[in-house]
């Protein structure tokens, strides 16, 4: 998301948090929601890659995340296609080598809720090296994607002369794949995913990241008492049998199953926007979260 910001010149602060739950500062502004990172604008939360950068391109059209094709052809839809591809199932491929020894007890306990699996230190171990030929299988396919279209790096991922969303997935998936098996390893046997893993992290500077203004976690939520901005229109599309005004939860249906729970004020299938009060805080929130890959459900009182 650092990327993204950088990418799109949008200038932005930073809240580091806990590497493990509980955050108990952040639940004022998510609603129980469980993954990292968020996005927050004033008192409206984007919770997801997919939400934050629907909403970044959308406020922030120049430069888009969706480059016209090398034919002129549209983009849109093969990035947000593919890009779901490299989020769940290469992504699940990535986290069976999670290094085990050099993880504490603590973190492996929090990973293992996320990932809805006991992540047993020696079970992790032994099961790493049989698991690592199928991550191998699925870099060898998408660095032939990558070869194929970018002209042996002349280009970007998807053939064209700028960058699109699709370079940050891609991207992420080879540092994610570099820190968990070592970077010797991507570098012999996936040499086009590392050079334009070096490439997009030039572009789009990212080691801006670490010099970004860090506030606490108190700061973001005063900013979201102060900064109060209204759902621009209650919308309902009829594609989901709830009505608006129901306290709902929000939950994903894959990793990190935890509840974000509100009021429902806005549901097309493009998204979910709930809101969310916190007493303790003093503050009313709306979340934004994208339709694919969630389930919303009414609370049972």
């Amino acid at each position: 998301v650092a990327w993204a910001l950088n990418y799109k010149k949008v200038d932005y602060k930073q809240v580091l948090i806990s590497r493990v739950e509980p955050r108990p500062e952040r639940r004022p502004l998510d609603g129980g929601y469980r993954r990292t990172p968020i996005v927050q604008i004033g008192n409206h939360t984007y919770c997801d890659t997919k939400s934050i950068f629907a909403e970044l391109e959308r406020r922030f059209p120049e430069p888009s995340f969706y480059p016209t094709g090398p034919h002129g052809e549209p983009t849109e839809s093969l990035v947000k296609s593919f890009g779901r591809w490299l989020d769940s199932a290469l992504f699940m491929s990535l986290v069976t080598q999670l290094p085990a020894d050099a993880l504490d007890d603590a973190f492996l306990k929090d990973r293992g809720e996320f990932l809805k699996r006991d992540l047993d230190r020696a079970t992790l171990k032994s099961k790493a090296p049989f698991l690592r030929p199928a991550l191998k299988a699925e870099l060898e396919l998408l660095q032939t994607f990558v070869a194929e279209r970018s002209e042996n790096g002349d280009k970007w991922v998807l053939g064209t002369d700028a960058l699109s969303l699709l370079d940050l997935h891609v991207a992420m998936s080879t540092w994610f794949a570099s820190g968990l098996v070592g970077n010797d390893w991507v570098k012999e046997n996936f040499g086009v995913l590392n050079n334009h893993l070096g490439k997009t992290l030039a572009y789009v500077k990212a080691e801006e990241a670490t010099s970004k203004v860090a506030i606490e976690a108190k700061e973001a939520i005063e900013i979201a008492k102060k900064e109060e901005l209204e759902v621009v229109e209650a919308k309902h599309d009829g594609s989901l049998p709830i009505q608006l005004g129901t306290t709902v939860s929000v939950i994903p249906t894959d990793t990190g199953v935890v509840p974000s729970v509100g009021n429902l004020v806005y549901s097309t299938t493009e998204e979910t926007i709930i809101e969310h009060k916190d007493n303790e805080y003093g503050t009313t929130v709306y979340i934004h979260f994208p339709v694919i890959g969630y389930i919303v459900v009414p609370v049972q009182n």
